[in-house]
């Protein structure tokens, strides 16, 4: 290092303009030992702006996190890595009875509620440009309209024959065990959860871990990301070929319906519910007008995730849902049956990235910043 202590971060941007963009990148512990866990700052080491960072430890690995703003393609940025506070209000949680509150920058966004006596964890609401709602959350103007499209949520139609999509009297449920992480921070807030899958007498299928990661971004561009993990700790496991599920789900805000001015949109340029639902698409995007503003929710399937790019179970009436099991169905041809089993003890990954912005695809930029999710920029320490 040129200076004892002296930890330089250079960010390339790559392909790819970088503006809201999450930044995450390893550090030896020996070259952060001087650095403790929670915020940090990053200096540029040209124009001298400070931007808040955050540092994690496991006690091998350190890792730094931040938001990178107006870097353009091809172009380079070198930061000092320093203690202490950039004055951020981060991402803060605030816990009440099974929900957890999540204001990002002194802005209410979201809430996580997890209690057991549900048929599944959820958020909601969903806030986006505006303080405007993006999500419908159990309740509808007609309460017999799909109840159990709950905002933003995890669940599957066929688990070794038990539905775990619906809320029926015989559905099953993903019931809350415990958190592995729960924290706040400058650039970016965790909420890591360990969930049993059970038949409706409780008898259990499978577990899981859904791991959310929220950024300090702004409402224009606010970043969910999730890393979700089935497990088949129970035996092996049967996914159904239905189209009644999802991996990652979205039911939006009634006002952004399709069927009520709303638009669909996919990586393909498909539009609405005729060119989108049964498809194959990197990333699909529901839009429309909530209180006068225009809004939009995207989903981003990430290249490592299981038969990627994934089929979309989407709807005019207002449903964004991943789906990579429905392969027979979405096709109407039985021989291509997409039912898959997970044999006992074996473990499927997704990554996922939910994106909350002004306007429609084109206006969010939605993908462009796909590009932020699978082609990030390129990190150096020195």
């Amino acid at each position: 290092m040129a200076e004892k202590n002296r930890i330089t971060v250079t960010v390339n941007a790559g392909e790819h303009n970088r503006d809201g963009c999450p930044v995450s990148v390893d550090i030896d512990n020996a070259q952060a030992e001087s650095l403790a866990d929670g915020s940090v700052t990053l200096t540029d080491q040209v124009s001298g702006a400070v931007i808040p960072a955050d540092i994690n430890s496991d006690g091998k690995t350190a890792t730094l996190s931040w938001i990178l703003d107006g870097l353009k393609a091809h172009q380079e940025r070198s930061y000092t890595l320093s203690s202490g506070d950039a004055g951020s209000d981060g991402v803060v949680f605030s816990e009440r009875d099974n929900a957890i509150d999540v204001k990002i920058d002194g802005r209410e966004f979201t809430t996580f509620r997890y209690g057991t006596d549900g048929f599944r964890p959820y958020f909601f609401p969903v806030f986006g440009p505006g303080g405007n709602l993006v999500t419908r959350g159990e309740t509808s103007e007609n309460s017999s309209d799909h109840v159990h499209h709950r905002s933003l949520y995890v669940a599957y139609g066929e688990v070794n024959d038990v539905d775990v999509w619906a809320e029926g009297e015989n559905s099953g449920r993903v019931v809350h065990r415990s958190f592995t992480d729960k924290s706040g921070g400058a650039t970016v807030g965790k909420i890591y959860t360990e969930n049993d899958w059970v038949d409706k007498p409780g008898e259990k299928l499978m577990s899981d871990r859904q791991n959310f990661r929220i950024y300090n971004t702004p409402e224009t561009g606010t970043i969910i990301d999730l890393d979700l993990t089935l497990i088949a700790s129970e035996g092996d496991v049967h996914f159904g070929d239905t189209k009644e599920g999802g991996i990652i789900s979205v039911r939006v805000n009634p006002s952004m319906n399709a069927s009520d001015g709303g638009k669909i949109e996919n990586a393909y340029g498909g539009t609405n519910e005729g060119e989108t639902w049964g498809k194959r698409a990197q990333w699909c995007d529901y839009s429309g007008v909530v209180e006068g503003t225009p809004v939009g929710i995207a989903v981003f399937d990430h290249t490592s995730n299981p038969r990627y790019p994934t089929y979309w179970h989407v709807r005019n009436y207002g449903l964004m849902t991943t789906n990579i099991f429905g392969t027979g169905t979405f096709e109407g041809d039985p021989s291509k049956d997409g039912s898959y089993t997970m044999k006992s003890g074996e473990e499927m990954n997704f990554r996922f990235r939910v994106l909350i912005h002004a306007g429609d695809a084109a206006t969010g930029q939605v993908a462009q910043k796909y590009h932020d999710f699978i082609n990030p920029p390129t990190v150096s320490i020195s």
